[in-house]
């Protein structure tokens, strides 16, 4: 009889054990799924953020586009020929790399 006692007692020692190890088994595996989201996310945030600050540098670009075309307009709107002349210049040689007859160009070949 005693020796049926401690033959239970051994299988459940065992299954005590293997119970253990399995609980263990997916402790870690929800931990590491659990990490995995966390740097999932974060990675995600980053890049939102990195998007976000892009957007808003197009945005204050695109604000000061439309804060120098409403003067234009206000200009033109006025009959303010030298401010549009000044406007249409600029453009000119910022955009379109217009120079005025007689003015020398320089071209820096070293590429700095």
């Amino acid at each position: 009889m005693q020796a049926k006692i401690a033959g239970r007692k051994r299988r459940s020692r065992k299954k005590s054990k293997s119970r253990n190890i399995l609980l263990y088994v997916i402790l870690v595996v929800v931990t590491l799924y659990v990490l995995f989201l966390i740097v999932d996310q974060q990675i995600k945030i980053n890049n939102a953020r990195s998007e976000l600050n892009q957007l808003d540098d197009k945005i204050f670009n695109q604000e000061q586009t439309n804060a120098e075309l409403k003067k234009v307009s206000d200009a033109v709107q006025k009959n303010d020929e030298k401010a549009f002349e000044n406007y249409v210049e600029r453009i000119a040689r910022e955009d379109l790399d217009y120079v005025k007859n007689g003015e020398v160009v320089f071209v820096n070949i070293a590429g700095d």
